[in-house]
């Protein structure tokens, strides 16, 4: 296996994207900001030692790190490159899987008519893989009078154009295929 890292931008200025080769957990993604019980993830625990590090999203195939405001990337960012090298080199699990329940199990909704099934089909096929490019990750909530709510998390959580990316991008997208949707709204998890 490679050890290259590679760092993406992300829309998220505060927010960068480590592809890792490899896969780093099989569900997920899963995220921790500061102040979290870190026990479950050793990868989240070291990152999050870092001065600088607010939130670290753990994900198959890519870690995505946001910084508090006032540090540089290009200080910050080599850290974390260190502490990924490290790590993948160690062969520790990035997150004790069978010992966190499902990310968000308790919050996410699941589709019980037809609109709602289409719904989650449309974002499974098209957002979730866009979101996750960019570093994050969206979640359906639900679908109450005409208004899809996701919840959006890792760069995209914090992200000054997830406003546009919900409004220009998922909404126009549902709008297109699902008659049936309104509008779309972010709720807080």
């Amino acid at each position: 296996m490679s050890d290259r890292i590679e760092i993406l931008q992300t829309p998220n200025p505060d927010a960068l994207k480590f592809a890792v080769p490899g896969r780093l957990v099989e569900r997920g993604p899963y995220e921790y900001h500061a102040g979290d019980d870190l026990s479950t993830s050793p990868l989240a625990r070291r990152l999050l030692d870092l001065s600088g590090v607010d939130m670290a999203m753990v994900a198959d195939g890519f870690v995505t790190v946001q910084r508090t405001g006032g540090q540089e990337w290009e200080v910050l960012g080599a850290e974390v490159l260190t502490v990924l090298h490290d790590f993948l080199g160690s062969y520790e699990m990035a997150v004790y899987e069978d010992e966190v329940a499902p990310p968000d199990a308790p919050q996410v909704a699941l589709p019980e008519t037809e609109t709602e099934r289409q719904i989650v089909a449309l974002l499974e096929e098209y957002v979730r893989p866009a979101v996750a490019e960019d570093g994050g990750e969206v979640i359906y909530r639900g679908f109450r009078d005409g208004i899809v709510q996701l919840t959006l998390r890792g760069a995209c959580g914090t992200c000054p154009s997830s406003l546009t990316t919900l409004k220009m991008g998922v909404e126009r997208l549902l709008q297109e295929h699902v008659p049936e949707v309104r509008g779309v709204e972010n709720i807080a998890l």
